[in-house]
């Protein structure tokens, strides 16, 4: 019994081989398991059996379950950064940027919808391991280039100046990775899926022809609310009570651990 454990220890010990298929499937059906059980929920003894090894195998692979973890999420991770990165950099106008964003963005769901449902998940989950920590830096990388993209474009005359850009860029987050936890990639086009949030960001809900947006918020307005003229200052008042102020919003660090990235 104790050379067994000592043998397994070594295993652990060894650096794990960075190549060949059985790494390939581990992490493929590692990415399957994750997905319908969850990290926390998922055992080694659950990933060998998918892949048909001892548990001994796959520590010859990988030092434990995080490793495995990692390598589905770090590429998607660096990609969107990536990818928004160099969409910042075009000289083009913000509003084509914006649209761009969110095509980049929908397109590390197909063919990569398991390892994107899971970045989504755990990394707005409560795993304390450092080396996810460092991937949740990532995310949060990135959604700080999502407020500098509305911020430019606010600058420059083409998204409204008049909305926050940090809960614009947490909202349009928000909706696209919701994808993550209803969509069905089985029964439903990524492209369609992509080209609807492409027009909700770029163009809103309402048809063509509608009514100038003042009039169409004039239109919302109930009944006995009174116009912009007959607003009283202690209205005003009272409005600004329901507004939060910056304070309230999380901070960075805050926002590291509860990422508005994850999901709406």
């Amino acid at each position: 019994m104790s050379g067994a454990k000592s043998s397994t220890a070594r295993g652990r010990l060894r650096t794990p081989r960075r190549d060949g298929a059985r790494r390939t499937a581990i992490v493929r059906r590692a990415t399957e398991i994750f997905k319908s059980k969850g990290f926390a929920h998922t055992t080694i003894e659950d990933i060998a059996e998918a892949v048909g090894v001892t548990r001994e195998a796959i520590y010859y692979y990988f030092r434990d379950k995080a490793e495995i973890l990692i390598e589905i999420i770090k590429p998607e991770s660096d990609y969107l950064v990536w990818g928004l990165e160099r969409i910042l950099s075009l000289d083009v106008c913000s509003r084509k940027k914006l649209v761009m964003a969110v095509e980049s963005h929908m397109m590390r769901f197909n063919p990569n919808y398991l390892e994107m449902a899971i970045a989504v998940r755990e990394l707005n989950g409560t795993t304390r391991d450092p080396r996810i920590a460092s991937l949740r830096l990532t995310w949060r990388r990135y959604t700080t280039l999502w407020i500098r993209l509305i911020e430019e474009g606010q600058s420059q005359g083409t998204l409204d100046r008049g909305l926050e850009p940090r809960l614009v860029a947490f909202a349009i987050l928000g909706m696209l990775n919701s994808a993550s936890s209803w969509f069905d990639p089985s029964r439903g086009s990524i492209a369609q899926l992509t080209d609807t949030f492409v027009r909700l960001v770029a163009t809103g809900v309402l048809a063509e022809g509608v009514p100038a947006r003042s009039d169409v918020y004039a239109g919302l307005r109930p009944p006995h609310a009174p116009d912009d003229s007959e607003t009283e200052p202690a209205r005003d008042e009272a409005d600004a009570d329901d507004v939060p102020d910056e304070d309230d919003l999380p901070d960075d660090a805050e926002q590291a651990e509860r990422l508005p990235i994850a999901k709406a």
